[in-house]
């Protein structure tokens, strides 16, 4: 993963949102230098808060598609696993993997993972994915005749969380697709995040195509981190 570094620190960025245009940059400053004049803007009006209110910018120390509800989250009040998994970093397992029953804190982990990892590698793109909003994208791709290109960028993005596997109509071609992105991630060593209330063998047990759903277990086991809240 690419890193863009902090001009005054050394350290990551902060990213800067564009409402407007529903886009990022990066001005090679964490916000805690521009704040505190360690780095100025190379453009007039030089200040970064005069910038900012000027051109409708705005500091993306979150992820714009955090959920309101988890903003708040107490590290303290996660489960003993889940509140182990917050640091969890890829290494040789690029697999982040989330399990147990609801309500026991699976996303909002997922997310304090999530924000953290696409802070610290900006401006790496990172995708936060609800099963259903898959479904969706591959349906939009066939209708579309972009079906290719869609698997491909879920293939190639260089963060990806996975949210609720488990919960999506697992037809043939969900099988396929889904096997297939999650084939290609494992093999290029791509960093995921995936919450599920279920086990290895409650999601065989989804797969129609019990070898797809088969290779498709193993390769999750293989290459992940489990964490069971």
């Amino acid at each position: 993963m690419s890193k863009q570094k902090c001009q005054g620190c050394g350290g990551a960025v902060t990213p800067v949102y564009n409402p407007i245009k529903h886009s990022f940059k990066g001005l090679h400053t964490c916000k805690i230098c521009a704040d505190s004049g360690k780095t100025s803007y190379w453009e007039a009006p030089f200040d970064f808060d005069k910038m900012m209110d000027k051109t409708g910018l705005q500091w993306a120390e979150r992820h714009p598609e955090y959920p309101a509800a988890f903003i708040d989250t107490d590290i303290n009040r996660l489960g003993g696993s889940l509140k182990s998994a917050v640091n969890w970093l890829p290494s040789d397992k690029p697999f982040l993997v989330l399990h147990g029953t609801t309500g026991a804190g699976k996303s909002r982990t997922a997310w304090l993972v999530f924000n953290r990892i696409w802070l610290e590698n900006f401006p790496d793109k990172a995708v936060w994915l609800p099963m259903r909003k898959l479904e969706a994208a591959i349906e939009k791709g066939f209708d579309d005749h972009k079906h290719g290109q869609v698997l491909d960028y879920f293939c190639n993005v260089p963060l990806l969380a996975l949210d609720d596997l488990g919960k999506e109509r697992l037809t043939a071609r969900m099988e396929s697709d889904l096997f297939g992105i999650i084939d290609e991630r494992t093999q290029n060593l791509k960093t995921t995040i995936i919450t599920t209330n279920y086990n290895g063998q409650s999601l065989l047990e989804r797969f129609g195509n019990q070898e797809t759903g088969q290779a498709f277990i193993r390769r999750i086991r293989e290459f992940s981190t489990a964490v069971q809240g």
